[in-house]
């Protein structure tokens, strides 16, 4: 299936949950302002952001291998050439095709490690990211306004069983980053990504955090220890108790535990 072109979100918010026990990264995005971005590797699903690529014949294997040796080097003799080329379509007939597709995935993998993917959702009362992200329901929900240079580069993401070639050219284009199994459409993602070598934080604008959503788990002393935080701010961020409708099964707001004029 060909890689679909990513689109921008264009829904009015974005949602991050997150557990307690991360709660220094929400420390720094209210009090400094600062977005944290994980890499791949820190992500819990392990094929976020790495492109499943498609199986090739022992011939195609060997034509993509020899084109990219002749490149590489330009200088070989003719009579080295012709040595290399032996050893390479013994190797690819020894190994198979598997072997050798599993050895350019796991090359493929360790150079996208240096790129950091934020990961956010549509919605804050989505049930099972609650559960899954938001350590049942004991951390917490962050809110994001979409404006500002820093969300135009916020992508949706398509779900489907999506593969690249390794002779694609479509591959340096980076499409697979907003690409995922159909079995996580429930997350409704949002993603933004950070090409490698340009840190690990991008600064925020204060208006750009609306909200932040307690999760109606969290422990009194991490809800006292945020709701601090926000007062510190300036502008104050408003914080919001999470509740659970036990009635219609829903996560529902509460009124603001501290106000600002941005507040809804």
């Amino acid at each position: 299936m060909k890689l679909p072109q990513p689109t921008r979100a264009t829904c009015s918010h974005f949602y991050h949950y997150a557990n307690a026990d991360r709660l220094e990264w929400l420390k720094g995005i209210i009090l400094d302002h600062e977005l944290y971005l994980p890499t791949l590797t820190q992500l819990n699903d392990p094929t976020d952001g790495r492109p499943k690529l498609t199986p090739m014949s022992v011939d195609e294997l060997i034509l993509f291998l020899w084109e990219k040796f002749v490149r590489n080097n330009p200088d070989m003799s003719l009579d080295d050439l012709e040595r290399e080329e032996k050893v390479l379509k013994y190797n690819v007939h020894h190994y198979g095709p598997e072997e050798i597709r599993q050895l350019m995935t796991d090359a493929l993998n360790s150079e996208l490690d240096t790129y950091r993917m934020y990961s956010m959702s549509k919605r804050y009362d989505n049930m099972v990211l609650w559960g899954t992200y938001a350590g049942s329901h004991s951390g917490y929900c962050l809110e994001f306004a979409n404006e500002g240079p820093l969300f135009t580069n916020a992508m949706e993401v398509t779900y489907g069983d999506y593969e690249v070639s390794i002779t694609d050219p479509e591959l340096k284009s980076g499409y697979f980053f907003f690409c995922k199994s159909p079995a996580w459409s429930y997350e409704e993602e949002v993603r933004l990504i950070l090409p490698r070598n340009l840190g690990s934080k991008l600064k925020l604008e204060p208006r750009w955090v609306t909200r932040v959503i307690l999760g109606y788990k969290m422990s009194d002393s991490n809800r006292k220890l945020v709701s601090e935080w926000a007062k510190q701010r300036n502008p104050q961020l408003v914080v919001i108790d999470g509740r659970f409708d036990t009635l219609h099964q829903r996560v529902t707001l509460a009124t603001p535990l501290t106000t600002s004029s941005g507040s809804k």
